[in-house]
């Protein structure tokens, strides 16, 4: 919308008051063998050979390659915008750290979702680095507390469970995160800990795990002394133990202690000990290091994870929490680690050492100390008893004390981040952060359409992709019912009942499918086999499921749903009965079936089941042909049913290439697409994209020129746009036009971060991150329609997309003011808000930056057109289906629209001529417009006369003029579907509506005569005093006439205290219409009618008297 608050209440003031069938095999269920050792039930008659075609190969079906320019393609989608709908409901935290000396300020690091800031004790966060981060997962970070501008962060979160993500080394800013500079060190991967000398802050210490998924290098303690320029290992254990945890004495910086940790883990489980893990200490600053692991009181065997942490008030003193095979628990040193005693095995803080087994002690007192862990605890008595404090949800990672005052702290956990300034009597909210973990996305039918997914660590949502109140706060949000992974499918045509996964979908191999009722808040669990079986192997499970156990409606049928385990199901009733329809479509690796973790401490939740199915999908073109894909790398296909299922994985692929998606094209049955990873396997990030066009006969290679660092997790093809593709990655998504000839990064604004689903819904790409929530790309057309000849034209206009509005909301327009970095807050009445930075009106939208609450569609008509830098004169004309003109936008019109402050600032603040401008740039602009007619001319010296109506539903047409070179297309505006306005209605209020409207314009240029003709009257005064009299005559009749239209007072008090004029009741019924897309009632058409014909009969006299008066003058 266009209006600021200031003229919204201005005005209201001023006048008181948006099947394939198939040959039948003997045996259903039965798995075929590959189709290298028989031909396909489909075709009998022929052999199928498959093979995988050379990646270097061009595309040879569909679109011919195009030699796209880079910078071309890129200003060609320059406009395009992403935007963060949420929902904002805290996310997984792994690192945190309080300002020095600004008791408001402090940071957190997201697991996957970036570094974040606040500067008012957790009221809001901002983040920062966005754009210059390039993995979006932080392990640590630091401070310099004398200099506290300084800070490195290092990349990679050190809780490695199964969907961890990795960094890229370290960073640093030296103005406090406005800019950074990456130091290297990009192999690290996961970043424990970074420790900053306390008086040179170019010398800085950094615990590395390393690669999460298998041996490497650059693990262990490393040291700069020129800031990050250079870096030296100086701790090394080797290729397979990194360091998991460091303290320096705050005392004597040259004394370090170092804990590390010989982990491994693959898809399958982890290995959270062994024999080299251990206790290491330096007394020199870390140029030589002795391990104390065997020194007197701790524990004997093997180490797994260790805490680490040393008070200020006690420099002698070190903790220990030490995962261990013979003796787990807290130990303490009083000589600086030369002699241990155990202290506690309290199994609260003990609990899973691989995610948690994090330890801080209070600076200022080191008896106080806090375990974050499952819950956050805390020992008033050095560590022999604890008690749980109050936090928020569970599974803590970090927890901060300020040395100079232990009452303010900062928590981060599973469920986001928390501060407070009183000891943890009370702590800000979470429900202010953008990072939740999404693993898929799924869409419904309903206006706006919401959004679905299942979240880690959290529950099944619904967001409303849009909101007619501009932003979109929690309280929109639907939390539905326990989730963590896996889909949430709300049912065809009743989106009341949502399909999902519930918590630990695969807890010991069991399946909980759930089936859930919005409105009354009940969840259904109909799991496959609710046989839970924790630490039991996964080879003595009856059915093996995936820790994102794939389900899907059917598209045929709303009735059928299916499942995959190490098998496939069916339910034709909501899972109150399961059938079996296929045998084992995996490779069943009972090597890799065992039960994860260290001997002493088996870690099972089911997240490491292996041989399972990852990805099953039922081809929209035909009924009952699926596609499974397994995590251990096989593809089955079924074109009956499930009664065979034929084998047609790509060969040649490398071992364990997990199927991560698979996707039937939109276009053509035969046509699959299939993305694969094999990190988690292999410790390979590579980008694995390939393509069937014949049912999986033979498979090409589509990843020659896709950036090959990049793990491919989805692929998805346009539903429009044959070969448009979109694939998403560890730090964002990738676009191809050509089929996956050439590959393009779609970021655009958005920051890095992992996307692990795309969906495209009717014109928009609605993408689920693993870390900021969920975004939309509003209209694709522009990728749509792309072509590299088109980007070389002069100008082209981009066909818009037909737009449903909401119907206008006042609210919209209220609160806020000018452009600023001042927050302001919309509420509507008795429901909860959000917080926003104006930013002004750009490219015909009101644009508003939110700081806890997502971002709704822009509440307009999206238009546009390409122009090269050989345009001039530009402007866009909206015109009705007649052909009528509505508005014109020009190039040499104002950017912004704004009030001119002509009355004064008691009565309004922001003031202005009301005009637009289209924005006018090489490459891809953007235009939104609002669907008004342009306001009623303004009367200097008076309150703003907003008269500007909103075009009716109907066909209309938007001209590009370039240089004098014309091109026009045409759009619908459409009303919203849950109003129950007929055409006939919306028609008969347009109708209405134009009517106010030319009569307020005639009303106004009536005043804007009466002015006229006193400033000549006026001005031939001057020249010819004998005129005097006579233009005072007509300044008489000229203010008479304008004070029986308009209110001529100069102040608020003024406005309001004088009756009501014309003009003002005018305004007034306008306001009324802006509210309903239906017609105006009688008493309505009855007041307008009195007053026109009021007005109409004060012009004519007035024309009458002014002709007399003005003889003088003619």
């Amino acid at each position: 919308m266009q209006f600021q608050d200031s003229r919204r209440i201005v005005a209201a003031l001023a006048v008181i008051v948006m099947a394939g069938c198939v040959e039948q095999p003997p045996k259903a269920g039965a798995v075929q063998p590959p189709p290298e050792a028989t031909a396909t039930n489909a075709e009998p008659a022929q052999q199928a050979e498959t093979a995988v075609s050379d990646p270097e190969a061009a595309p040879t079906d569909e679109e011919p390659a195009l030699p796209i320019v880079k910078d071309e393609f890129q200003q060609s989608i320059q406009a395009l915008e992403w935007r963060n709908i949420g929902p904002f409901n805290g996310g997984r935290g792994t690192s945190v750290v309080g300002h020095p000396t600004d008791r408001n300020v402090f940071y957190f690091g997201h697991s996957s979702g970036g570094l974040w800031k606040t500067e008012d004790a957790g009221a809001y966060w901002i983040p920062v680095g966005d754009g210059q981060f390039r993995y979006a997962s932080v392990g640590a970070i630091a401070l310099h507390e004398k200099n506290p501008d300084i800070m490195y962060v290092g990349l990679g979160e050190p809780q490695m469970r199964q969907s961890v993500s990795w960094g890229d080394g370290m960073y640093k800013t030296t103005d406090g995160g406005e800019t950074w500079t990456h130091l290297g060190l990009e192999e690290a991967r996961q970043i424990s800990k970074v420790i900053i000398h306390p008086d040179d802050p170019n010398r800085v210490y950094v615990a590395s795990m390393g690669h999460t998924w298998g041996e490497s290098p650059e693990r262990g303690v490393f040291r700069t002394k020129d800031g990050g320029k250079t870096w030296d290992k100086v701790l090394f254990k080797s290729d397979k133990t990194g360091a998991i945890d460091m303290a320096m004495s705050p005392e004597n910086p040259n004394i370090l202690f170092a804990a590390l940790w010989e982990f491994e883990r693959k898809a399958w489980g982890a290995k959270t000990a062994g024999p080299e893990g251990g206790l290491w200490k330096s007394t020199d600053g870390g140029d030589t290091w002795q391990e104390i692991t065997r020194n007197q009181g701790l524990p004997d065997g093997m180490w797994g994870r260790v805490g680490l942490d040393m008070s200020a008030a006690d420099p002698n003193r070190v903790y220990a929490l030490i995962d261990n095979e013979t003796k787990q628990g807290l130990y303490r040193s009083d000589d600086l680690g030369e002699t241990w005693r155990f202290v506690s095995d309290d199994a609260n803080i003990t609990a899973r050492p691989f995610y948690f087994y994090h330890l801080h002690a209070d600076p200022s007192n080191a008896d106080n100390l806090w375990v974050p862990g499952n819950k956050l605890w805390r020992s008033m008595d050095a560590g022999k008893t604890w008690v749980l404090e109050p936090g928020i949800k569970d599974d803590f990672q970090d927890c901060w004390i300020d040395p100079k005052d232990p009452d303010r702290m900062i928590v981060t956990c599973d469920g986001g981040t928390q501060v407070t300034l009183t000891g943890g009597k009370t702590w800000s909210s979470f429900a202010n952060q953008s990072g939740v973990q999404f693993y898929r996305v799924d869409t419904d039918d309903q206006f706006p359409y919401r959004v679905y997914g299942n979240a880690q660590d959290l529950l099944v949502y619904s967001v409303p992709s849009s909101s007619r109140w501009g932003g979109i706060p929690l309280h929109m949000t639907d939390s539905i019912s326990s989730g963590e992974t896996g889909r949430a499918v709300p049912k065809p045509g009743d989106p009341n009942i949502v399909y999902s996964l519930a918590t630990g979908a695969t807890y010991g191999g069991a399946t909980h499918f759930t089936v859930n009722n919005v409105k009354t808040g009940q969840t259904e669990p109909r799991s496959v086999w609710p046989e839970i079986l924790f630490g039991t192997p996964a080879s003595e499970f009856k059915y093996r499921f995936n820790w994102q156990a794939p389900f899907l409606v059917s598209p045929h049928d709303p009735k059928t749903i299916y499942m995959a385990g190490n098998v496939v199901f069916r339910t034709r009733d909501e899972g109150m009965t399961w059938e079996k329809i296929s045998d084992d479509l995996t490779h069943n690796m009972e090597d890799k079936m065992k039960v994860a973790g260290a001997p002493w401490l088996p870690e099972y939740f089911g997240q490491e089941t292996f041989s399972t199915i990852h990805r099953l999908v039922e081809s929209p073109h035909e009924k009952g042909v699926l596609w499974a894909g397994s995590d251990d790398g096989l593809v089955h296909l079924t074109r009956d049913g499930g009664k065979t299922w034929n084998n047609v994985t790509p060969p040649g692929l490398p071992e364990l290439s997990g199927i991560y998606e698979i996707e039937v094209s939109p276009h053509d049955a035969a046509t699959v697409y299939i993305a694969i990873t094999r990190y988690r396997k292999a410790d390979d990030y590579s980008p694995y994209l390939l393509k069937t066009a014949d049912y999986g006969k033979t498979w090409k290679r589509l990843d020659s020129n896709f950036s090959q660092d990049e793990i491919t997790r989805t692929i998805r093809e346009d539903t429009v746009r044959k070969g448009l593709l979109f694939v998403g990655t560890e730090t964002g998504i990738y676009t191809s036009i050509d089929d996956g000839n050439q590959w393009r990064r779609l970021n655009l604004n958005m920051p890095s971060v992992p996307v692990h689903d795309i969906e495209v819904k009717n014109a928009d790409l609605v993408i689920a991150t693993h870390g900021r929530g969920f975004w939309i790309l509003d209209d694709i057309n522009p990728l749509r329609q792309y072509t590299p000849e088109l980007a070389r034209k002069t100008a082209h206009l981009f066909k818009p997309e037909d737009h449903t509005r909401f119907g206008y909301n006042w609210w919209i327009d209220y609160g806020g003011g000018p452009p600023s970095d001042e927050k302001y807050f919309f509420v509507r009445n008795a429901e909860p808000g959000y917080t926003f930075y104006e930013r002004g009106t750009v490219n015909g939208e009101r644009k508003r930056e939110f700081i806890d609450a997502g971002e709704g569609r822009p509440l307009g008509v999206i238009i546009d057109y390409l122009v090269s830098d050989q345009a001039k004169e530009i402007s866009l004309t909206i015109l009705d289906e007649d052909g009528n003109e509505i508005r014109t936008f020009g190039k040499d019109d104002i950017s912004t629209e704004t009030f001119e402050n002509i009355a004064g600032r008691e009565y309004g603040g922001n003031a202005d001529a009301m005009q637009a401008t289209a924005s006018v740039g090489k490459g891809l602009n953007r235009f939104i417009w609002d669907m008004r007619y342009p306001p009623v001319s303004q009367i200097p010296g008076r309150p703003p006369v907003v008269i500007n109506p909103i075009a009716k539903p109907g066909t209309y047409q938007v001209r590009l003029t370039v240089d004098g070179k014309s091109q026009t297309q045409s759009f619908e505006l459409k009303v919203n579907p849950n109003e129950t306005y007929t055409r006939v209605q919306t028609d008969e209020k347009g109708k209405a509506w134009m009517a106010l409207y030319e009569q307020s314009e005639k009303t106004v240029q009536a005043i804007l005569k009466a002015a006229e003709a006193k400033k000549k009257a006026v001005k031939a005064a001057k020249a010819d005093p004998t005129l005097k009299d006579a233009a005072d005559e007509v300044a008489k009749v000229a203010d008479k006439f304008e004070a029986s239209m308009v209110s001529t007072g100069t102040t608020l008090v003024q406005i309001i205290s004088e009756p009501t004029k014309p003009l003002a009741f005018l305004t007034s019924l306008h306001n009324l219409l802006e509210h309903t897309e239906g017609p105006p009632n009688k008493p309505w058409y009855q007041v307008f009618e009195k007053y026109s014909g009021e007005i109409d009969v004060k012009i004519a006299e007035f024309d009458k008297e002014l002709g007399k008066v003005m003889a003088p003058f003619e």
